[in-house]
């Protein structure tokens, strides 16, 4: 089964953002595609679709399906390559196709973080996670994908564990959030300010709110989308507090704010000097202000870092602080890659032992079969001494014509992949997947 595993992957790798948004697959689009998928062509499926990559993992049911066939079943479901004005060759140019080994190393590489844009990602594993779900809901998982997801996961675990891939900020966003944490640890207590309502400042919310912060206020010029931002970023379970405000009222929120991230699209300063120092003189605690300008041009005065009492960082001081942390993730590579190549050995071997043993029985019942009929058969022609000898002889035949399979099959000698094969070889040599003709005669 591992031979027939086959993967098409279009990703930030060869392909640019303006392609991959049209490629990408919504959890729906990704449930109606399975189910086809599963019910026309494909054994077992999965799909992992984000904005840096989509890819569709699966085992063909017949040999007539192709990756090529998966590509095309994934342009017509977004309708792309026929009214966009691009043509559906030069869709097919941007994807990769892996097969077997080269796909299951693909897969781990992908939850392990060392194939996205940036190294280590800590998005992905959750990403690829709901992949397995979204598979299982549309009924497209199988025993094997079901034994991969096990196997990804502890990739994913083991790369966490046992490296540090994963450690230290990745992004501008999260940059700020582990620059205000290096402050203020414990962000339940502390009063946050947001300035913008943009990506990047949700994306900074986003990681407080995954750190327990207390409470959010998000300043806008829009109020509608400063509430909006809230309901996107609010937790299921209804713990923290959230207020949306206009940057009219900015000044009035300064006081009360122990952490201030800004990132606005404005051409002036959002916070002046003058604002800040009055905010300061208001303050009630005695507690630092933690100012982050992510913002280009900046939000935030810069003599604002001059005054008493407040740590300012800006945008550089934050990409330096990433471009310090990408050095030391590409010097784990290796060790990543080290744990992917044991785990795809582990995983291979732990199919070729759950195979083997099916397969031997199988072949052996085949053989039997095949041998009591013809024995029955020509019963009518043998008296009982001819037919004991006949069915003694043929049955130490049989034993002896499979002793050398048998001991093939079972040998662990070299690659688990080298035993798969030997499976895979056995089962269409005697048609062991197929009804046998010799029923039928």
């Amino acid at each position: 089964m591992p031979e027939r595993f086959v993967a098409i992957s279009i990703s930030h790798h060869r392909a640019p953002v303006e392609v991959r948004e049209r490629v990408q697959l919504s959890e729906q689009e990704m449930h109606a595609l399975l189910r086809e998928l599963r019910e026309q062509s494909l054994e077992e499926a999965l799909i992992v679709s984000t904005c840096n990559r989509t890819e569709l993992y699966g085992i063909p049911s017949n040999a007539g399906s192709t990756s090529d066939d998966l590509v095309e079943r994934i342009l017509i479901t977004k309708r792309l390559g026929t009214s966009d004005g691009v043509s559906k060759e030069s869709y097919k140019s941007y994807f990769e196709n892996l097969h077997s080994r080269d796909a299951i190393r693909h897969l781990f590489a992908v939850i392990a973080g060392i194939d996205s844009q940036i190294i280590g990602d800590q998005q992905i594993f959750s990403q690829v996670k709901d992949a397995f779900r979204v598979s299982s809901e549309a009924e497209a998982a199988g025993g094997f994908l079901n034994k991969l997801s096990q196997a990804a996961f502890r990739v994913a675990k083991r790369v966490k564990t046992e490296t540090t891939l994963n450690e230290g900020a990745s992004t501008i966003s999260y940059a700020a959030v582990e620059f205000a944490r290096k402050i203020y640890d414990d962000l339940r207590s502390r009063t946050i300010l947001i300035v913008g309502a943009g990506e990047t400042g949700e994306l900074a919310a986003k990681h407080l709110v995954e750190r327990n912060a207390g409470q959010i206020i998000v300043a806008n010029r829009s109020h509608a989308n400063a509430e909006a931002m809230i309901e996107r970023i609010r937790p299921a379970d209804g713990t923290g507090a959230f207020t949306a405000i206009g940057l009219e009222q900015l000044d009035d929120a300064l006081p009360a704010a122990d952490i201030i991230i800004s990132a606005t699209s404005a051409p002036d300063y959002v916070i002046t000097a003058p604002a800040m120092k009055a905010a300061l003189s208001a303050r009630a605690s005695s507690s630092p202000v933690v100012m982050i300008d992510i913002a280009v041009p900046r939000d935030i005065d810069p003599a604002v870092g001059k005054l008493s009492n407040v740590f300012l960082k800006d945008i550089d001081d934050l990409r330096s602080i990433l471009d310090r942390n990408a050095e030391r993730r590409k010097k784990e590579i290796p060790k990543v890659e080290a744990i992917i190549e044991e785990e795809v050995n582990k995983f291979l071997e732990s199919l070729s032992q759950l195979e083997v043993g099916p397969t031997i029985k199988e072949l052996r019942e085949k053989f039997e079969r095949v041998r009591a009929e013809e024995l029955q058969r020509n019963r009518s022609k043998l008296d009982d001494h001819s037919f004991a000898v006949i069915d003694d002889m043929t049955r130490r035949m049989m034993n002896r014509l499979l002793h050398g399979p048998t001991v093939s099959l079972k040998e662990t000698n070299g690659e688990a992949n080298d035993r798969l094969l030997r499976i895979e070889l056995v089962r269409k040599l005697f048609a062991l997947d197929k009804e046998s003709p010799e029923q039928h005669d």
